[in-house]
């Protein structure tokens, strides 16, 4: 499968995240286990099946889009990254087309009322923007189509808590700058759509070892604005905590995790009221 790159938006200056720099590793950090991939492709295409064409926004590597075009889903993509783009390229099938575009996503090249549906999987929580990203989303969307949304985030570890403490402490923080719940979305939209959850469920094993690697070699976007010298001071301090207190750096733990979706289902007539 090769992409068409169909055009070149202008891709403005909003302080959004380009993932030029993990296009080489972000399918292994990203992956989900088979059973959970399948599902999560079928519960998506069954939203989309009957929509005609759908756009995923942030379409990245493919890891989204390509199990849907492969069940049939028309769907085009957008990304801001040009590096991930091209890895998308080199993940497809061949005989599938998956027409995709360099474009911001508070700037789509694409008429009004011209999706079924839209689809943001990790996008969201990195644009502070978001507002913006959501009215365009809508711009591009028939009247009564939909709005998937995946805010991301890990699943929970026992030492999620106090590790995000010490490395706070430490100076570097977990920052979200854009919009990680439901919630302020649908406050945003109101009238003009309803909410609906969509889930899978997995289970994946994890120790902390390998989540002080990830940190220390910022394989994460929340790592980026640190120093890499910051990253190993504030790791090393989780790891020595952790030691102190007894803990097992390598241990492996069951971590049951939901892969949640939410669905906003347009109100056709409300739209733009």
């Amino acid at each position: 499968m090769h992409p068409v790159i169909i055009g070149l938006a202008s891709l403005g200056a909003v302080g959004h995240v380009s993932f030029d720099r993990a296009a080489s590793y972000y399918d292994a950090t990203r992956g989900l286990p088979d059973e959970a991939k399948r599902s999560l492709a079928e519960i998506l295409s069954g939203e989309l099946a009957q929509r005609g064409r759908c756009l995923e926004i942030g379409v990245g590597t493919g890891r989204i889009a390509l199990p849907l075009r492969h069940l049939g889903i028309d769907l085009t993509g957008t990304d801001i990254s040009a590096g991930m783009l091209d890895r998308l390229r080199e993940n497809g099938r061949d005989g599938e087309i998956l027409p995709v575009l360099l474009a911001d996503a508070v700037d789509l090249p694409f008429a009004g009322s011209s999706f079924g549906a839209v689809l943001s999987s990790h996008v969201l929580h990195l644009i502070a923007s978001w507002k913006a990203v959501v009215d365009e989303a809508v711009r591009v969307l028939d009247p009564k189509g939909v709005l998937l949304v995946d805010f991301g985030g890990g699943a929970p570890a026992p030492w999620s808590r106090w590790s995000a403490e010490i490395l706070e402490a430490h100076g570097v923080p977990r920052i979200r700058p854009g919009v990680s719940t439901p919630g302020p979305i649908a406050d945003h939209l109101g009238t003009r759509s309803t909410l609906r959850p969509l889930a899978v469920h997995m289970t994946a094993r994890r120790s902390l070892q390998q989540d002080l690697d990830e940190w220390q070699a910022q394989i994460h976007s929340w790592t980026w604005p640190y120093r890499p010298d910051e990253m190993e001071v504030a790791c090393e301090a989780v790891r020595a905590h952790a030691v102190s207190e007894g803990r097992s750096l390598s241990e492996e733990v069951d971590l049951h995790w939901t892969i949640q979706w939410w669905a906003f289902d347009l109100a056709g007539d409300s739209i733009g009221s």
